[in-house]
């Protein structure tokens, strides 16, 4: 299955620094990673085009100087942006930076001999995967302008504070190890690295996923497995935090006839709709949903990024910066970012104590879009949005205070059996009203009061799976939006999108719910021409 990464465009232009280049190729000093193999070469192998230098530069001391072009960490209006529509970040700063926190950075490359990134790398723990580079504690970038995404990625989550250069990441004194699994570009290697060290590193931040063209993309075994492991042993069972974001096809096709946008749901990618993985959305400088996002019943919480004006400034190669990064890739790290500052403030968190947190404390943007609904949980939801933007400074004093939920094994389970209703799908009417099938089961006895996530399995054959749309509705009257109809990039040929056979939704849109009393699946064939079936379907719920 082919993985991407969650940008809506690859940018190129760079911000420069001020300060002279050093032989790094960067804008100052550094130190950490390399021991004091001074003049060392680093590449990521034969063939590449980025190679560094190693340096014995000293750790440099002073303001930031890109700092205030880092609207998401604290937002005053600057660039026609909405005054406060930020992360809070600074103003957690005076609680902690996120000094202790392990974070794991999967991606295509990282480079970490930039000087902001340098003093955060813990000595011999990244790993390359990398054909030709394959062991290497160098896991950095071979190809200029293309290999340029993670070294993005990780400055937005803990790019060094106070040293005289460049920008701060969220969580500026956090630990950084990477590992460019998806350079090799095979399950097992992505799958290991997801795994590896589960026990010192506390947070694995993901700014890849599936194509985002409307297709359903089942994940492989071996993800399913590693997050499974993750969540169940990582940090001697209290779980590693998985962070992901939740796609970029909010509009990756127009309709020929309308030029309305087709769009995607982060329900549509197996790597995002599963228990144990936060799926991150995205808003802008005015807090609201940009073009490229996608809605979705698993979102969990925003991070701020790019929208139509300009984008976000982080870390580029060769010790550069960039003010043009975009998309979930962007809002993802963020949300990485305030976790680390969560687990900094209280390390006993567990990482279902994580995901409550984010949810209870996220703060409400866009207020006047009218997809916010309240349920009996007592927070508000928006299939745009999930509970809101995370925001670092309520998320670190509440978790300072939290008394813990437990971890996997304190995790109440819930099985619904089976409902093989068989029903048709019929067209849309003569008129064109289109005709839902619904399907309910009482649940009774679960002994869940306070729902954590909700797995609807589904199994619909249908020509043009693209026609369908499927919703829950809980007891409590909550629906959870899991598909709309959409026309798939590939065309319309037969299964083009990908066939609801046993597909997995994932939602958090219960969270709180108490699971007893009766749950309602529809499914409705919103496109004439070719009909379907709702063959069976059952629901998971976890909580406590």
């Amino acid at each position: 299955m082919p993985r991407v990464s969650a940008a809506p465009h690859q940018a190129t232009a760079a911000l420069t620094c001020a300060l002279a280049l050093l032989a790094l190729g960067g804008c100052g000093g550094g130190g950490g990673s390399g021991g004091g193999d001074t003049g060392l070469v680093v590449s990521a192998g034969a063939g590449c085009d980025v190679s560094y230098t190693l340096t014995d530069s000293p750790l440099l001391t002073g303001a930031d100087p890109l700092l205030e072009r880092q609207w998401h960490l604290r937002n005053t209006g600057q660039g026609g942006g909405t005054a406060g529509e930020d992360l809070r970040a600074i103003d957690a700063w005076t609680i902690t930076r996120g000094a202790g926190v392990r974070v794991a950075v999967i991606d295509d490359a990282i480079e970490i001999l930039h000087v902001d990134l340098k003093p955060n790398v813990v000595n011999l723990a990244s790993r390359s995967y990398r054909p030709g580079n394959r062991g290497s504690q160098y896991p950095v970038p071979c190809v200029a302008r293309v290999d340029d995404h993670g070294t993005a990625v990780a400055g937005l989550v803990l790019a060094r504070d106070d040293n005289g250069v460049g920008v701060a990441g969220v969580a500026p004194r956090a630990s950084l190890v990477a590992y460019d699994a998806l350079s090799s570009g095979t399950d097992a290697d992505i799958s290991d690295a997801l795994t590896r060290e589960s026990g010192l590193n506390q947070i694995y931040q993901n700014s890849w996923g599936s194509p985002d063209d409307g297709r359903l993309h089942p994940a492989e075994n071996s993800f399913i497995a590693a997050i499974r492991s993750g969540i169940e042993t990582g940090r001697d069972g209290k779980g590693s935090v998985f962070v992901f974001p939740g796609g970029n096809g909010g509009c990756y096709a127009r309709d020929s006839a309308s030029g309305a946008c087709q769009v995607d749901n982060a329900n549509f990618d197996g790597y995002v709709n599963r228990l144990g993985v936060i799926a991150a959305c995205a808003v802008d400088r005015s807090g609201r949903k940009p073009w490229y996002a996608e809605p979705g019943a698993n979102l969990l919480v925003c991070g701020p990024s790019s929208g139509d004006a300009p984008d976000v400034t982080t870390t580029g190669l060769k010790g550069t910066y960039r003010d043009d990064f975009s998309g979930t890739s962007a809002s993802t790290p963020m949300v990485t970012g305030v976790v680390a500052l969560m687990l900094a403030a209280n390390p006993a968190l567990t990482w279902r104590d994580v995901r409550l947190i984010l949810a209870e404390t996220a703060r409400r943007n866009d207020p006047t879009d009218a997809g916010w609904t309240s349920g009996p949980g007592g927070l508000a939801f928006n299939h745009k949005y999930g509970f809101g933007v995370a925001d670092a400074r309520a998320a670190v004093t509440r978790a300072r205070s939290w008394t813990s939920v437990g971890g996997s094994a304190a995790m109440r389970t819930c099985v619904i059996g089976e409902r093989t209703p068989g029903a048709a799908l019929p067209d849309p009417g003569a008129d064109g009203t289109p005709v839902p099938v619904a399907d309910s089961v009482v649940v009774s006895g679960c002994g869940i009061t306070a729902i954590e996530f909700v797995e609807v399995r589904l199994t619909a054959p249908h020509p043009y799976s693209g026609d369908l749309r499927v919703r829950l509705t809980g007891p409590a009257g909550t629906t959870s939006e899991l598909a709309d109809a959409r026309t798939c990039l590939a065309g319309n040929q037969a299964s083009v999108c990908g066939d609801y056979t046993n597909w997995s939704f994932g939602s958090v849109r219960h969270l709180g719910e108490a699971a007893d009393g009766t749950w309602t699946l529809q499914v409705t064939d919103m496109v004439p021409i070719d009909t379907g079936r709702l063959d069976r379907w059952s629901i998971v719920i976890h909580g406590r």
